[in-house]
């Protein structure tokens, strides 16, 4: 199994599952859940950056994750497009997304205007670090739902985008697997100790 096709697998593992997370600053209370969808692997592996590579460009994204899942498309026919280095960093850290969803990251409310070299839009942004270096995920509201989709990941380079963001403290969190209904509370600062 090639790098791509370990970051499929786990990202598929992680489409039963939700995450609830409370966040607070200042009064304020961020509160919002985390969705996973197949369409939203093509652009966490940075798949849109391979602009000469056909393969991974036409179709439905849902059916280029099939593709890469079943070993149709593959690392190495990701590595002929010129602009491989651009997707590359994503890689290995996406292979470990549910540990850095799992543990309890740093939160920030996302303001674009905060970084106007940016084009990212998003609502938050989550910081964790992976082998010693700081990876950001930006979340954003999923179209014609509640929830928050995983818009783009990616390992920090020479910007650093959590810098003049405003830092929550996470105060709840809850991973929710909808197929079975099961709820595991990662953190909890919110419910009194008994």
């Amino acid at each position: 199994m090639d790098l791509l096709q370990e970051c499929a697998k786990s990202f598929e593992s992680l489409l039963p599952f939700q995450y609830h997370i409370v966040a607070g600053r200042k009064g304020k209370i961020l509160d919002f859940t985390i969705s996973f969808d197949q369409a939203d692997f093509h652009h966490l592996a940075g798949l849109h950056k391979l602009t000469d590579n056909v393969r991974f460009l036409t179709g439905k994204r849902t059916a280029i994750m099939q593709q890469i899942l079943s070993g149709r498309l593959t690392l190495a026919q990701a590595r002929q497009s010129a602009f491989f280095s651009q997707m590359e960093p994503r890689l290995k850290p996406l292979s470990h997304l549910e540990q850095f969803l799992d543990s309890n990251e740093i939160i920030f409310r996302y303001n674009s205007k905060a970084h106007t070299f940016s084009v990212i839009q998003a609502d938050y942004l989550l910081q964790n670090d992976f082998e010693g270096q700081p990876v950001y995920l930006f979340l954003a509201q999923r179209t014609r739902e509640s929830t928050q989709v995983c818009r783009t990941f990616f390992p920090k380079a020479e910007k650093d985008y959590a810098q003049g963001q405003p830092r929550y403290t996470l105060l709840k969190k809850e991973k929710i697997n909808q197929n079975t209904g099961e709820l595991i509370v990662q953190f909890d600062r919110l419910s009194p100790k008994i």
